[in-house]
């Protein structure tokens, strides 16, 4: 009997423990340099709040350490009245907000700014970087929200620093899972604006397959307005099935040449609902809005905006396999519309390019691929080339096992492989005015991209499997009566 009340009391008093264990969580307010200075490398634990004063300038870096569960992330926030809290490393310091072998850390609200006013190169610099670089395993849910990050380094290129970067260094078998980025601002950085990097994630090509190491899952990129970088706005890497959307990518590459958003070693990968400008200069190379870069397995650049840049989308021709471009608008790219990188590489397969609407003002001297670049390996259906002026080919335009099929053409001839073309006005309700910084939750500044209702477009296209369905503006897209180009007429 007594063994017996014994058990029971044991029993009770670890329930009661383990229902008590959320009250251990702790709530810190940082509203002073001193508040700030005291915490800014404490060790957390799970639950715990560390809450910035709105209105609040700290001097420095905040580097805590700890962890958090997946029923009580530590929580970094805001609070109070004003302006965004600022934390301005100076360029002193790696980062403004350095997290090292997270796991469950959740970041909102910070403004940030490093750098010490001048243009010079300062080092290895970020606004934000989240470091794995101790024990091996799988670092989890790190979101990252709500940030502004600006004046990051001076007029400085790389492709290893800058606003936001999640990077694994010096580990073999190590990932992370369940990485949001989300909402944030990021200005005027030397480096890529948003980017991660692996030592052990990796495609390998085999002969007739691909194999993924250590690829990261569940990476989430979204609602981020990126603007004036030192190289590329993003870069997208080492992931399974990540999905980057709704991201206005603009004025990339300042100080090197650079497409403003390309993938590395991805599978899967989504780009889409973006908007993508403003990367120029007179390079030759690089320059494009949208990238599908090589060591990756079927990547999907769709549904997105690319206008004013040099070039539409580049497609690297080393190791790439199975690329789908569609339902995308590229709007008075000023040089050209497709870029085939590394010339010499025979590589990349499987390419197919259908149902996006090129528009080409009359202002522009523009080639389909431009810089005498040569397509590989690629099939075009459904598009449509409308140019304004006269366009052109590019001076290897017939390509290696190129073919194009059911593409229209207006004010350009069609393509030597076409056996079926269309060579008509396409009849757009108000193509090439669908200006900048749209709203990408609903596209709807593309409207004007759509068909009149004597369109030769209209139910035209031929059938594509695998078609994903819908148009840009998300419309049902029915197999065997689809439209021409990247709107579906509803």
């Amino acid at each position: 009997m007594t063994k017996h009340n014994n058990y029971n009391l044991g029993a009770f008093f670890l329930l009661c423990t383990f229902q008590c264990l959320p009250c251990l969580a702790r709530e810190y307010h940082i509203d002073s340099q001193k508040q700030f200075d005291a915490l800014c490398t404490t060790a957390f634990g799970p639950g715990d709040t560390i809450l910035f004063k709105r209105g609040m300038q700290f001097d420095g870096m905040f580097a805590p350490s700890g962890n958090g569960t997946e029923q009580a992330p530590v929580r970094i926030d805001v609070y109070g009245y004003g302006q965004m809290p600022k934390i301005n490393a100076g360029g002193k310091h790696i980062a403004g907000v350095f997290l090292q072998d997270p796991s469950y850390w959740e970041v909102n609200g910070l403004e940030i700014a490093n750098t010490d006013g001048t243009d010079k190169d300062q080092g290895q610099l970020f606004g934000i970087y989240v470091l794995a670089k101790g024990a091996e395993g799988a670092y989890k849910h790190i979101y990252i929200n709500d940030c502004y990050i600006h004046d990051v380094n001076g007029k400085v290129a790389g492709k290893g620093r800058g606003g936001i970067h999640v990077h694994v260094k010096g580990l073999d078998s190590s990932t992370f899972h369940d990485l949001r980025i989300t909402n944030n601002r990021i200005v005027r950085v030397g480096g890529v604006g948003i980017g991660n990097s692996s030592s052990c994630g990796r495609v390998e090509f085999r002969e007739h397959d691909t194999v993924a190491h250590n690829l990261w899952t569940k990476v989430y990129v979204a609602g981020n307005y990126i603007d004036r970088t030192g190289r590329n706005n993003v870069i997208a890497r080492t992931s399974k099935d990540a999905v980057y959307e709704h991201n206005v990518l603009a004025n990339s590459s300042r100080y090197d040449t650079g497409h403003s958003i390309f993938c590395f070693n991805t599978d899967g990968i989504k780009i889409q609902y973006n908007e993508a400008y403003g990367n120029v200069g007179n390079d030759g190379r690089d320059r494009g809005g949208y990238d599908a870069d090589y060591n990756c397995v079927n990547t999907f650049i769709q549904y997105n905006y690319s206008h004013d840049n040099m070039w539409f989308c580049g497609i690297m021709k080393r190791r790439n396999r199975n690329v789908v471009i569609r339902y995308n608008v590229s709007q008075n790219d000023k040089k050209g519309i497709y870029f085939y990188g590394f010339e010499n590489e025979r590589k990349a397969t499987g390419i197919h390019i259908y149902n996006n609407t090129h528009f080409v003002g009359k202002d522009f001297d523009v080639s389909v691929f431009p810089e005498g670049r040569t397509p590989i390996n690629s099939l075009f259906e459904n598009n449509i080339f409308f140019f304004e002026g006269q366009g052109k080919w590019g001076a290897k335009a017939d390509g290696i096992n190129t073919s194009f099929h059911n593409n229209l053409y207006f004010n350009i001839p069609p393509h030597k492989s076409d056996t079926s073309p269309i060579t008509a006005n396409p009849m757009l309700v108000r193509p090439g005015i669908a200006g900048a910084d749209i709203d990408l939750k609903t596209m709807a500044a593309l409207r004007g991209y759509r068909l009149k209702p004597n369109s030769p477009c209209i139910d035209t296209g031929v059938k594509i499997k695998n078609h994903g369905r819908k148009d840009l503006l998300r419309t049902k897209v029915t197999i065997g009566k689809a439209d021409v180009g990247a709107f579906e007429r509803d």
